[in-house]
């Protein structure tokens, strides 16, 4: 959890009660996954002695509760994109599986035999499913992380069908699935080996997309025995360029795994909040004459932690942490945001040209939080 003590003295310094009062205007907001008000609210013009207390008080929250409430929702899906399965393949079956993979297709009955299932319909793709290769196949992916150890397959149009399915295997036993249809299909499933010589995987979820605004998460699992363990759940690459009518500020953050041995993430990341006094209007002047929040780049190593199975971020040393990552997310996060990055705010509040735009922001915020 985040501590200020530094900071107190600097908030002596720069109090805002010696600054004069600043004009604020009024302006919508609306976030994503914040359901908006019954009735047409009227915006508070608070003053500026107001608006101070306020970044300060949320400044100094609690900070791991705010982080929780804003990653449970990708959290959850995260944890539970994975269906367990134990299903052993017979040896004769288990060839017949080895020669549809060499033939990328499979036919219904052979994969209904070795799955225990098909999903999907006509409504697939253009062809159907049953006739998406040739008439009666399928398509069947491969992935081979260890051979035919440990792999996995997917059954038919992962660009196309929302019921094709990932499985999982460990030797001739299905240990897990997940939902297989990806809108980036052709590059969705990444994998390395871990320390111990089982297999990491990672694969592009998206959870939003849209012109200038888009939202995908990097989600990764372990295999563990007998099962497939989610170990890290990171933001691949979250965007949103004209926040208005979603958001209140500017926000750009990207991953790049630069290694896995050990698992080593770039990460780029900035915020800016509006050019003018009017909440998500970015338009008026030049992106580098934007109020800058922050704009910067770190580098992230991740290591194995063996009693919580988790990959673990090592931010000693880097310029972000946890909470600042979630401020990314395309949720009703600003309480978050304001709490994580409080000490780049108290810096704006210092120059004159920024501090109208932060004063609006901040105006915005506090109308919404209650």
């Amino acid at each position: 959890m985040k501590t200020f003590y530094g900071i107190f003295f600097i908030l002596v310094l720069l109090s805002c009660n010696n600054k004069p009062p600043l004009a604020v205007k009024k302006g919508p907001s609306k976030k994503i996954e914040k359901k908006p008000p019954a009735a047409e609210k009227l915006i508070v013009k608070y003053t500026y002695k107001q608006l101070c207390t306020f970044l300060d008080s949320v400044g100094h929250l609690a900070q791991r509760p705010l982080a929780d409430k804003v990653g449970l929702t990708v959290d959850s899906t995260f944890k539970n994109f994975t269906t367990p399965m134990n299903r052993m393949v017979s040896a004769a079956n288990f060839e017949q599986l080895k020669k549809a993979i060499k033939a990328k297709m499979i036919t219904p009955r052979l994969a209904r035999i070795i799955f225990g299932e098909l999903k999907g319909d006509s409504t697939c793709n253009a062809s159907g499913l049953l006739d998406s290769v040739k008439k009666g196949y399928v398509h069947l992916s491969y992935f081979p992380f260890d051979k035919f150890r440990q792999f996995a397959v997917r059954v038919s149009d992962a660009e196309h069908c929302d019921g094709s399915n990932l499985y999982f295997f460990r030797d001739n036993r299905i240990i897990a699935k997940q939902d297989g249809y990806s809108k980036y299909f052709d590059n969705d499933v990444k994998y390395y080996p871990a320390d111990d010589g089982n297999t990491i995987v990672y694969r592009l979820i998206e959870f939003n997309d849209g012109s200038g605004i888009w939202w995908n998460q990097y989600f990764f699992y372990k295999y563990e025995g007998s099962s497939l363990i989610p170990v890290l759940n990171i933001p691949e690459n979250i965007n949103l360029v004209q926040p208005s009518p979603w958001g209140l500020r500017e926000l750009w953050f990207e991953s790049t795994v630069k290694r896995t041995a050990p698992l080593t993430i770039k990460m780029v990341y900035h915020q800016t909040l509006p050019d003018k006094n009017e909440p998500g209007d970015f338009d008026s002047v030049s992106y580098n004459n934007r109020p800058m929040i922050v704009n910067d780049s770190t580098i992230v190593t991740y290591s194995w932690n063996n009693q919580t199975k988790r990959l673990l971020p090592g931010f000693i040393g880097t310029k972000i942490n946890q909470a600042q990552i979630l401020s990314y997310y395309l949720n009703d996060n600003e309480l978050l945001a304001i709490n994580a990055y409080y000490g780049s705010y108290r810096k704006m509040m210092r120059y004159k040209k920024k501090r109208p735009y932060l004063l609006n922001y901040i105006n915005t915020v506090k109308n919404y939080s209650h």
